[in-house]
């Protein structure tokens, strides 16, 4: 994906939420439920790439260690996992 990419999320199995978290920065810590949210990404929504990063720590778990981009939609502005968002 590179800048100004049109993204949306990859459907999950039945049952989870219909949105996925934004964050306020990708995680360089071991909790990630301690970083603030700045929005939701809809499975509706289709959002624009504004950035992204590679976040690598060895002491770091390894759910966290992948690349996160940032993106920008109607839900707001914040950064998700790459894993997480395929293409439009």
């Amino acid at each position: 994906m590179k800048l100004g990419d049109l993204v949306r999320i990859m459907p999950e199995a039945e049952g989870s939420e219909d949105y996925k978290i934004l964050w306020d920065d990708p995680p360089r810590f071991t909790n990630i439920y301690t970083k603030n949210h700045t929005g939701r990404f809809r499975y509706t929504d289709i959002g624009v790439v504004l950035e992204q990063r590679y976040v690598s720590d060895v002491n770091l778990p390894l759910h966290v260690q992948t690349t996160w981009i940032k993106l920008l939609c109607s839900g707001g502005c914040g950064w998700i996992k790459r894993c997480d968002l395929e293409a439009v």
